[in-house]
């Protein structure tokens, strides 16, 4: 904590001359004490070459986003952070839906649809910089991993219509993974989890290679396979003990019918030696959505074997986004009953208050120390201090030309109606990674 004190006062007083990379401010609030922002610099060599309809919004391509998930993995020589961390599927926008017959089926614009998800090492020079240094592609044995959905009828399938810039369908891809959280198992190796599956990944760090696939039903509780689309495993984390957890983005829609009334957010626990699991049941903020389903958990990251941080995020009934920081404790939890031969997602309030669920406290929310960005997705501890990387979906945005919802108009035949156009804009958003200087320790927040 002392070497974080000092290295932070150096760092505040460097920071008028460090540019548009690095600012570092006070902050006038309770429990932050000061920030250190980041834009995020990713070399050219590791940006997505694109030429398609869109390409002059994009003149150098589409910036490679490892935003996705974020790990401490240690200093270098010179004492500089080194994290690891994952971009997702890649760059894709919301699009309206396809009519096929009478179905009317979610899609995604897919900028570069042969992109292959990759994570990163990223390097931060306190008071200078945060750079990607290295950039490596998931590789299954079968050949690289995709972005694309997965085909109809598989696991961790979603029932998108993958489209391209030109609103031609796309085949869905066998290998389609949407990687989301990230941490080293201290073995040489990562996990990673992905939105689609879900799926738990066991990675080679070397070489990207997949040694192990973990899904629902294949390693995994089957009621994993109940995620709403694109809000499977979105938090990976790792406990001194060895085990993993791996948390999802939302609730579960069981049978379509749980999705809002659910008052729990699952998080997996994985003995990664005998392959045993348990479920536990996480509290979300009811209350502060006007439905259920709109919260997302960002990220997770161990304090010890029972107690970690999170993100609890989403758009609230205000209308307002919220990203909230949680300390949770596990010790005293009890995997998930089923109730009346029901899953725990159908609990009554009151049968929620008589369960062993996780217990959380509130820290603050990144909006009251000026975060803006829409998704923290990203989040770990340095030297007992937070740490923070946003999501900026490779800095583009998919909309309709005429300012309609995407929602009120349909795609039939690759075509959209006359008079409408969907368009790729380049948000100019940046990444950012932020380090937190806490003035409590992280054991302040312990749920009591």
């Amino acid at each position: 904590m002392q070497q974080w004190a000092w290295m932070l006062a150096a760092v505040l007083a460097s920071g008028a001359q460090a540019g548009d990379a690095f600012r570092a401010e006070s902050v006038n609030h309770p429990q932050v004490a000061a920030v250190e922002r980041y834009a995020l610099q990713s070399p050219a060599k590791f940006n997505l070459p694109y030429s398609g309809a869109f390409a002059s919004e994009f003149p150098q391509g589409l910036p490679f986003a490892p935003g996705s998930g974020l790990a401490f993995k240690g200093k270098d020589a010179q004492g500089n952070l080194l994290f690891w961390s994952t971009g997702d599927r890649g760059p894709n926008g919301d699009a309206p839906r396809v009519q096929e017959g009478g179905k009317k089926l979610e899609s995604k614009i897919f900028l570069t649809p042969d992109y292959q998800p990759r994570f990163a090492q990223i390097k931060l020079v306190r008071g200078k910089s945060a750079s990607v240094i290295q950039s490596q592609p998931f590789q299954f044995a079968e050949g690289p991993a995709s972005g694309l959905p997965l085909p109809a009828g598989t696991v961790g399938a979603t029932g998108e219509v993958a489209l391209s810039d030109t609103l031609a369908v796309l085949p869905a891809h066998p290998r389609g993974v949407d990687p989301e959280g990230i941490v080293p198992d201290g073995k040489g190796h990562l996990w990673v989890v992905d939105e689609y599956g879900p799926f738990l990944l066991k990675v080679e760090a070397k070489t990207g290679k997949v040694l192990q696939q973990l899904a629902p039903g294949r390693g995994l509780p089957e009621v994993l396979q109940y995620r709403q689309p694109n809000r499977g495993f979105e938090a990976v984390a790792r406990t001194p003990n060895g085990k993993i957890y791996a948390m999802l983005q939302s609730t579960l829609n069981i049978n379509g019918e749980t999705k809002h009334s659910a008052g729990i957010i699952r998080l997996l626990e994985l003995d990664p030696t005998t392959g045993a699991t348990r479920m536990l049941g996480y509290p979300l903020d009811s209350a502060a959505y006007k439905k259920n389903g709109d919260a997302k958990i960002g990220d997770l990251v161990a304090l010890d074997n029972q107690r970690f941080v999170l993100v609890e995020q989403g758009k609230g009934k205000d209308k307002q986004m919220r990203n909230v920081l949680y300390v949770i404790d596990i010790a005293g939890a009890e995997a998930l009953p089923q109730l009346e031969g029901k899953e725990a997602e159908y609990a009554t309030a009151e049968q929620l208050a008589g369960l062993k669920l996780i217990r959380k406290q509130r820290m603050f929310d990144l909006r009251e120390i000026g975060w803006q960005a829409e998704k923290a997705e990203g989040l770990t501890v340095v030297d007992g201090q937070l740490a923070l990387i946003n999501d900026n979906d490779f800095g583009l945005k998919a909309e309709l030309a005429s300012g309609k919802d995407l929602d009120d108009v349909l795609i039939k035949d690759g075509r959209l109606p006359e008079g409408e156009a969907l368009q790729v804009k380049a948000t100019k958003e940046d990444s950012e990674l932020w380090l937190l200087k806490l003035k409590q320790p992280l054991s302040a927040y312990y749920p009591q």
